[in-house]
């Protein structure tokens, strides 16, 4: 498999995960040292990154990601796309659509995530 095909299905993964706030499975993405970087620009280290998910409000009808590039040099790769998410939140549906960069670095001959930037 391509470093290309395991880092677009490692994403994919990643935001399924997301989407059934599955914990377990998440940190099993991310490497030691993780961040996650909001619109804002706030850093969010790991416990506090994994503790926002489960606190999503409402039900997580799907989280997806498209339009996925990536860009490896060696064990550091970056991947650059899309992500979907719809939630219904009471009576509303609210669709989340923002663009993403994630900083992936390779761990014991694993890609995992090491930084995540979202923008609005």
């Amino acid at each position: 498999m391509s470093d290309h095909d395991e880092l677009v299905g490692r994403s994919e993964a990643l935001a399924a995960a997301i989407g059934r706030r599955d914990v377990a499975a998440l940190r099993g993405f991310l490497a030691p040292g993780f961040v996650h970087r909001s619109p804002a620009g706030d850093a969010t280290e790991v416990e506090a990154f994994l503790a926002g998910i489960t606190r999503i409000p409402g039900d997580i009808m799907f989280v997806k990601v498209e339009q996925l590039t990536t860009d490896v040099a060696g064990d550091h790769a970056i991947v650059t796309g899309i992500q979907r998410a719809q939630l219904k939140v009471n009576d509303a549906v609210i669709v989340d659509r923002r663009r993403f960069v994630d900083l992936f670095v390779r761990e014991a001959g694993e890609w995992r995530v090491r930084v995540a930037v979202d923008f609005e």
